[in-house]
């Protein structure tokens, strides 16, 4: 709250999520092996990539220069870490207008022809269902 109170607001809010799947885990677990038996790998490989985030954002100013950053580290119920991140940004790069947010986030599939590789990491890893009289036994459809 002090740095929000010094700097006078937060641009942007950025939620990164550790993925079990990432080869850099997979590659190292033995056959029988899940990344739920290696906590411990998990919690390392997504360390690495937050602090690549973190240099893309405050070095590389992929957002415009960086003034302040706050993240904090949660873990899911399945023990998945994952960082909620808070950048303040100087004046000139803040987002002002649509226009401008639309430059920096996207709510749209990705082109499946064009980028096919992305959409199907946004296929495989945001999208759930369909649940109901389709699918019984999804894991939102305890006691129906």
């Amino acid at each position: 709250m002090a740095v929000a109170q010094y700097y006078h607001r937060f641009e942007l809010f950025i939620t990164f999520t550790s993925n079990p799947n990432w080869p850099k885990i997979k590659n190292k677990l033995l056959p029988a092996q899940s990344p739920a038996d290696h906590s411990d790998l998990v919690v390392r490989v997504f360390h690495l990539y937050q602090n690549l985030l973190i240099t893309d954002l405050m070095d590389r100013n992929i957002f415009g220069d960086t003034v302040a950053q706050v993240h904090s580290i949660e873990f899911q119920k399945c023990g998945l870490p994952h960082m909620h991140l808070l950048l303040c940004l100087l004046p000139q790069f803040w987002p002002l207008d649509s226009e401008q947010v639309n430059t920096i986030i996207s709510a749209t599939w990705p082109d499946p022809e064009h980028h096919p590789w992305l959409f199907e990491i946004v296929h495989h890893c945001m999208v759930h269902g369909p649940y109901g009289p389709h699918n019984p036994c999804g894991p939102c459809m305890q006691d129906g």
